[in-house]
């Protein structure tokens, strides 16, 4: 049977600016048409600003929730009536339900990262672990680290003052004390990264089209060290293909981008998002990465 729109068809939309780049539909739609649900995921071109209106209208047109990314993510927490306890730690929101008339915010980044890192064999606790950029993505893993147990957490940033207000933050919600900011610079990366176990890049830096740029320069790498890179295109940036050189395990971003799906996937939908349908959406992912989109 055809997998067609009618007019019962249900929505999970995506908003942010841009959005053409996104995933996120290719991704969720697989996941949908493999539980046979009248459901589809539709990406929408929201320019900062209007993130009010378009709530307030998808909720009376019943869409089933949002999936929010840059730049809406604080004005999402803002405008939900409930918001679950990660959301409220971080101020900031990347998916809002809407369930018995309400608006509800959760925020998956800190969950999807450490799923991607557990389901690698990567235990956080006890890990001194740094992360550079504290954007959306750098906080989301500063506190999900920190709850998770990490010994310690070093904060790299362009901006130091935006990581030493990040430092701030986490030592008195969380009363984790074992947190530095430092400035984004060679002479802080080589001493530091010798003594952590985890690199993790929170920022843009060797995304397409840049795949020449590192986020750290590549002397300050060691085999010791495991390198996470959120960024998922290419699947393969430079900095994972250096630590690869030097012995390091990595791990890439597509499971981080998969697993907000399927948290959006139960949050919304109410199903259980089973192994396979896992598996299935990685495999749409990676597969799409390696054509055109």
């Amino acid at each position: 049977m055809a997998w067609e729109i009618d007019a019962r068809t249900k929505i999970v939309a995506l908003v942010g600016d841009p959005i053409e780049h996104s995933l996120t539909p290719r991704i969720q739609n697989a996941a949908l048409r493999r539980l046979g649900l009248n459901v589809r995921n539709i990406a929408f071109r929201v320019p900062k600003g209007f993130l009010r209106d378009v709530v307030k209208g998808f909720k009376a047109a019943g869409v089933l929730g949002i999936m929010v990314t840059i730049p809406h993510k604080e004005d999402a927490f803002r405008l939900a009536d409930e918001r679950d306890q990660f959301a409220q730690l971080m101020g900031s929101a990347n998916l809002l339900v809407f369930k018995d008339g309400k608006t509800i915010a959760y925020s998956t980044d800190g969950y999807a990262a450490s799923r991607s890192l557990k389901e690698a064999g990567i235990d956080i606790k006890g890990k001194r672990i740094a992360i550079v950029g504290t954007g959306g993505a750098g906080r989301a893993l500063a506190f999900q680290f920190a709850l998770e147990g990490a010994a310690e957490l070093v904060l790299f940033n362009r901006t130091i003052e935006r990581a030493k207000k990040l430092e701030a933050e986490v030592k008195r919600k969380l009363g984790f004390k074992d947190i530095k900011a430092l400035p984004l610079h060679p002479s802080s990366f080589v001493p530091e990264l010798r003594r952590c176990d985890l690199l993790v890049n929170a920022t843009s830096v060797g995304m397409h089209p840049n795949e020449g740029e590192m986020p750290v320069p590549p002397e300050a790498l060691h085999n010791g060290l495991i390198v996470f890179d959120i960024v998922y295109n290419p699947v393969q940036t430079r900095l994972l293909k250096e630590a690869k050189q030097v012995g390091c395990k990595t791990v890439d971003g597509v499971p981080m981008l998969v697993y907000t799906n399927e948290k959006a996937l139960e949050l919304c939908l109410g199903v259980s998002v089973t192994p396979d349908l896992v598996k299935l959406m990685l495999k749409v992912c990676y597969a799409s990465l390696k054509r055109p989109h």
